[in-house]
């Protein structure tokens, strides 16, 4: 039987860290939290928020300067700091890196009470929900924590500049196309994922364009949040054939760059599994009956600078037979619409060349 449950308490509006961070803080009694940040929750201004935005008996003790790919040992070494400091929860604060380290820090409870997870998004990439990306490159993951509480405040993702605003929205649109189309049931998901979806496509591209848009930057957080949400359901071939790529090619930090290139491929191999759901995209995303979905994503992808073919990586057979044998064995595979083999994959990543 299928789990549902979306438990965390979320807070979104713009400005929202300076009203609701001081708010969390007291009524969980955090006095002493470990607080993670990588590059993107190390802008000037967006740390300063941060700090400024904690109560005065508040006593942080601060881990910067992460950056992909987090080694297990770090993740060691940061639960030894939050032992070893008497902390009392941990604030993710910045993009994917931050937030998924954050998740797999050892932080056993203080006093009796639950050790509290909050995590606040400063980019439109992840908001610290659903399964762990590629951030933590050699640790076994089974159960990342969930957040107790999730602060989105787009004002903290304008820094954020054009192309990393497109790879961030495409992995944020393809989680939702993949959470709506992967194959466990959970109905209120299906209907998170297509509402990401709808407002992915409709904003993305004014997100990139004008990185002082704070509406599009607002709509792509709630797209994130969405897809979040949604992939609790589980994610798919994109998602798996991505991130094995990527780690391939060593583009650790840029997750989704790929998705536009390999996504007709692999829903060309879901479509006899997915047909009949299509239709409920096509509308989502406001294309006409019979019209491509895959076509309108990748032109999408295309308009906005990510690569059309993964070809450019210069990726010799082997790599791609590496990356097909990882891409198999991902937990984003087990979800897919079409299992897929090793060699499945080695077929697709041959067509996306």
């Amino acid at each position: 039987m299928s789990l549902i449950s979306f438990m965390t308490r979320i807070h979104f509006a713009d400005r929202v860290l300076e009203d609701a961070l001081p708010e969390e803080l007291r009524k969980l009694d955090i006095r002493r939290p470990l607080i993670v940040t990588d590059e993107a929750g190390e802008n000037e201004d967006c740390l300063e928020r941060l700090i400024d935005a904690l109560p005065a008996d508040c006593a942080p003790v601060h881990l910067s300067g992460y950056r992909p790919q987090v080694k297990a040992s770090q993740v060691r070494a940061a639960s030894k700091t939050y032992l070893k400091n008497g902390c009392d929860a941990v604030i993710g604060f910045g993009g994917a890196v931050a937030l998924d380290l954050a998740r797999v820090i050892d932080a056993p409870p203080k006093r009796g009470n639950q050790a509290h997870l909050l995590t606040i998004p400063t980019t439109t990439e992840s908001v610290g929900l659903g399964p762990i990306g590629g951030a933590i490159s050699d640790l076994p993951i089974l159960n990342p924590k969930n957040p107790s509480v999730v602060l989105c405040d787009a004002t903290l993702t304008l820094g954020n500049n054009a192309y990393a605003t497109a790879i961030a929205g495409m992995d944020t649109l393809t989680h939702c196309l993949e959470a709506y189309l992967g194959t466990a049931f959970n109905p209120p998901a299906d209907g998170i994922a297509l509402e990401g979806l709808r407002r992915a496509m409709r904003h993305l591209a004014r997100a990139v364009e004008d990185q002082s848009d704070v509406e599009a930057r607002r709509e792509m957080l709630a797209a994130a949040l969405n897809a979040g949400l949604s992939a609790r359901k589980g994610l798919g071939g994109i998602d798996a054939a991505a991130r094995a790529l990527e780690a391939e090619a060593g583009m650790f930090g840029r997750h989704g760059s790929l998705n536009a290139a390999l996504l007709p491929h692999i829903l060309s191999f879901n479509l006899p599994a997915v047909s009949d759901r299509l239709p409920v995209v096509r509308e989502a995303i406001g294309l006409r009956a019979g019209c491509d979905v895959a076509s309108a994503i990748t032109e999408l992808g295309a308009r906005l600078g990510l690569p059309e073919r993964i070809g450019p990586l210069g990726l010799g057979r082997a790599s791609l037979r590496r990356a097909a044998q990882a891409a198999a064995v991902d937990p984003a595979n087990q979800t897919n619409p079409r299992l897929a083999s090793a060699e499945d994959y080695l077929r697709l990543l041959e067509e996306a060349f």
